[in-house]
């Protein structure tokens, strides 16, 4: 932009001498009173109307901003936005919106979601079912069953961040219906102890005033060890079960049933209605030959079809996947041929929370003579309670803390377990990788193995882990080289026998993603003849209702609020927070000093920081200083906060920037 041109648009904005700023629209009384105060989270843009109690939209109302990480709980009733939002205005450039990341399915109809509407009043005789997460990204498994004054939660989800979610430790389901309903909660079931099922407990069970737990064995005491505050856990009130257990909550009375997993003591769940039963199948597949437990109860799920199942909710992970999974005992015997036949050193990847297979490469590798050093605090955690509860048997000498005698014991007598199969970061197997391990150094003549698979999202960082250890030069062996992991969860053949068994009414894909949940949909209409009408694809805070007349999906206006809230140091971040990290690594901060007396300009000073012009003698920076000193001159005032002249500031600055570069830094002012 040239400095004739800049001049025309400072001029026609009113920051530069000589023009007048056209007058703004003064704001109506209500909207006044929500920019003075921070206002309570509302899922409305219109008044109430005094005739009925649930809250109608305003049509005149803006709709809301398609922007990237939209901060909901700044919009106000009116539609407008409170002081702590930066919204775009004509003529400045939109925060350009990122594209949805694999695993969070965006469709632009959905973004008229963004503002809810709860139902004051549920009629008596309906059971709503309520996914809060998972069924529109991997990880957040969290259902909600409501049926009158009484509800149930099962599982307690965490999805771990993507390279966008800067700073986020973990995402958690929105909760923010069960917290206004706490009184209802009768209690929580788990499932299985995977930490997209159970991780967020440290995070939501506190806020939901730490309601009754019911869980297996083993996934008790992976929720008591899977939390950062130890003081947490002390407050939980876990019941144990098994799958021959009766609980009952409220109105509801459940039972379960066994099934097979990557993990042991996993049960599917069968809530009992007067409209027929509610199975949830949990993560599962049907192994007839699992190496650490004991087979699927099909006899029992059958049983269970037999007395009458109105909504069937089936794992669709690997739905669209032909077939039949691999047994767990082929994996067993093929990785303990294969330490055997390794003369090195090995390091194996895996899941920690892969109890059971954990267990069988620890016994083959103390039958080859291998002392296993554990690396990796999950991984240490998850051994010590599969002993515990006698998952695992081995001698005492056999495991070991990884530590510098991994380096001195000979090679054919070292096995490795480590975490890091999705290249997180910290992980031991990144560490290994990136030569930054403080116990071990790789060599050419070792062996790393993957017993696992890429979680979608991770792809890129396991090509960064994968790209290290080519160029150390050690072997890698995964899944294409040999039989060395399996999916936990069923493929076609199974989805459709489990369904087939249930023989149930209606019929709602869970788990996966949404192409996955509606491929699902269509096997089990097109395979097992069931009509279209009869199954449902839910989404997360628009689930089901069930009641006399049959089932069917929510609305709109009763559909709850869900979003993924953020996690940072075990605290929820806000999204205008993200917005602001986001433009810091994409276009840098600009910061500016202004020196001023009675509104007086006496200096002002520019500083940039990872923008792409660093020289602060650049003309681009020259007319923001001037630009700044005539905006405040211009709009200062005794009475004028100055956190509203820095928001200003920051705006008229942003700018600027946009109509040069076609980037927004972020403009950081300082009075």
């Amino acid at each position: 932009m040239s400095n004739d041109n800049l001049n025309k648009f400072l001029k026609a904005e009113g920051f530069l001498p000589g023009q007048q700023k056209p007058k703004q629209q003064p704001q109506p009384a209500p909207a006044k009173k929500t920019f003075q105060s921070k206002p309570k989270q509302q899922h409305t843009q219109g008044p109430k109307p005094v005739a009925q109690k649930a809250h109608v939209s305003n049509p005149n109302a803006p709709k809301p901003k398609n922007k990237f990480f939209q901060r909901k709980k700044n919009v106000t009733p009116q539609g407008g936005h409170t002081q702590k939002q930066r919204p775009n205005t004509k003529g400045q450039g939109p925060n350009k919106p990122r594209p949805a990341r694999y695993g969070q399915h965006k469709p632009a109809v959905q973004q008229l979601k963004k503002v809810q509407y709860p139902v004051s009043k549920v009629p008596a005789d309906d059971i709503r079912i309520i996914p809060l997460g998972g069924l529109e990204q991997v990880g957040q498994n969290m259902m909600v069953i409501e049926w009158g004054n009484d509800i149930i939660i099962i599982d307690t989800g965490i999805e771990f961040p993507s390279p966008e979610h800067l700073g986020v430790d973990v995402i958690v389901p929105d909760i923010s219906y069960l917290k206004k309903n706490k009184k209802k909660i009768r209690g929580i079931v788990y499932t299985h102890g995977h930490l997209d099922h159970i991780g967020g407990a440290q995070y939501l069970v506190p806020d939901l005033g730490y309601p009754p737990m019911y869980a297996t064995k083993l996934t008790k005491e992976l929720l008591f060890a899977n939390a950062d505050n130890a003081e947490i856990p002390k407050k939980y009130r876990i019941s144990e079960i098994n799958e021959k257990s009766h609980v009952r909550l409220g109105k509801f009375e459940i039972e379960f049933f066994h099934v097979n997993h990557s993990i042991p003591d996993n049960v599917g769940i069968v809530v009992k209605t007067p409209h027929g039963s509610i199975v949830h199948s949990s993560d599962f597949k049907i192994d007839p030959t699992p190496s650490d437990e004991k087979p699927a109860d099909l006899d029992r799920i059958a049983r269970i079809g037999d007395k009458g199942v109105a909504v069937a909710m089936v794992d669709s992970t690997n739905a669209l996947q032909p077939g039949h999974t691999v047994s767990e005992s082929v994996i067993e015997k093929e990785l303990g041929k294969t330490i055997q036949a390794i003369p090195g050193r090995i390091v194996i990847a895996t899941f920690a929370s892969n109890i059971g297979r954990v267990a069988k490469i620890v016994q083959a590798a103390e039958k080859d003579g291998r002392t296993v050093f554990l690396s990796g605090r999950s991984m240490e955690r998850n051994i010590a309670i599969a002993r515990k509860l006698k998952y695992l048997k081995c001698k005492d000498g056999t495991l070991k803390r990884m530590s510098k005698l991994a380096e001195e014991l000979p090679a054919s007598k070292v096995l490795i377990l480590s975490t890091g199969t999705q290249g997180e970061e910290l992980a031991a197997l990144t560490r290994m990788a990136a030569k930054t391990h403080k116990a071990i150094r790789l060599t050419p003549a070792d062996t790393v193995i993957f017993s696992s698979s890429a979680i979608p999202g991770n792809e890129m960082a396991i090509v960064s882990v994968l790209n290290n250890l080519a160029d150390l030069g050690v072997t890698m062996l995964d899944n294409k080289q040999l039989d060395s992991h399996v999916s936990g969860h069923g493929y076609a053949e199974e989805c459709k026998k489990f369904t087939s068994l249930l023989r149930p009414k209606y019929f709602a894909p869970i788990h996966g993603e949404l192409f996955m949940r509606y491929g699902h949909r269509d096997m089990i209409v097109r395979d097992l003849n069931m009509h279209k009408k009869n199954t449902f694809v839910m989404k997360n805070g628009r689930g089901l209702v069930l009641n006399k007349d049959g089932a069917r999906l929510m609305t709109d206006q009763e559909s709850i609020p869900s979003r993924p809230v953020l996690i940072e140091l075990g605290e929820e971040i806000g999204e205008t927070i993200m917005t602001d990290r986001t433009r810091m690594a994409d276009s840098g901060t600009i910061f500016v000093s202004i020196n001023q007396f009675k509104g007086k300009v006496k200096s002002v000073e520019v500083r940039a920081r990872g923008f792409r012009y660093m020289n602060m003698e650049l003309e681009i920076f020259k007319i923001l200083k001037r630009e700044m000193k005539a905006c405040f001159e211009k709009n200062y005032g005794p009475k004028k906060s100055k956190k509203d002249l820095e928001e200003m500031l920051s705006k008229s600055g942003t700018r600027i920037f946009y109509q040069k570069f076609k980037k927004e830094p972020l403009v950081e002012v300082i009075i």
